[in-house]
């Protein structure tokens, strides 16, 4: 009989756990560095407030995944490429609505409840012609103009660069998603996708 009470008290905390892991919004940071040859992507996300983190790491040297727990690393695994399996072009063009539509479904629900909370970072660019580089920079900075009037917290230089051809950049976006508004729309897109393939 004393065995009840303690699984009621386990199943509780789960429970109150994935309860939390919903309501509690996902923190994802994004970093892109690309200087001459050398490109590099962050990806970082934090559950539950930070206490379950990950951290993706992309570059030309090395391709790594880390998973923590309250602070300790439970998980360090590099990213191997596998053979991959030929894809099937008839089969995708065939069902291209059905996947259209779904993915549609799902970008406007991403789109709708993802939230910017910072967006800074420095961009050098130039083409050959330097009539073109100005015609792009003035795209850019109007760009971000629309950026900094729909989010105050948007820094970003755009440096122009006349004399070579060049494109560099060190930009960095944090976004915040709450997983409960998610889930639904994850769940159609997943059931559409497995229905057509």
């Amino acid at each position: 009989m004393d065995i009840i009470p303690i699984l009621l008290i386990v199943l509780a905390i789960i429970v109150v756990l994935i309860a939390a892991a919903l309501l509690i919004p996902v923190d994802i940071s994004l970093r892109l560095f690309k200087e001459g040859p050398l490109a590099q992507l962050r990806m970082s996300f934090g559950f539950l407030l930070g206490t379950v983190s990950g951290h993706l790491e992309f570059s030309n040297e090395k391709r790594d995944f880390r998973l923590r727990v309250l602070g300790v690393t439970l998980l360090k695994r590099p990213f191997e490429k596998r053979e991959e399996k030929r894809t099937d072009w008839k089969k995708i063009i065939w069902n291209a609505s059905e996947l259209y539509d779904a993915g549609k479904d799902l970008a406007g629900a991403l789109t709708k409840n993802i939230s910017i909370k910072r967006l800074g970072g420095r961009v050098k660019v130039g083409l050959s012609d330097p009539a073109q580089t100005g015609m792009l920079i003035g795209f850019l900075y109007a760009g971000r103009g629309i950026s900094n009037a729909l989010h105050p917290e948007t820094h970003l230089e755009i440096e122009p660069s006349f004399e070579e051809e060049m494109m560099d950049a060190d930009i960095e976006i944090r976004l915040r998603l709450p997983l409960f508004k998610v889930v639904i729309p994850l769940i159609c897109f997943f059931r559409g996708i497995r229905k057509d393939f």
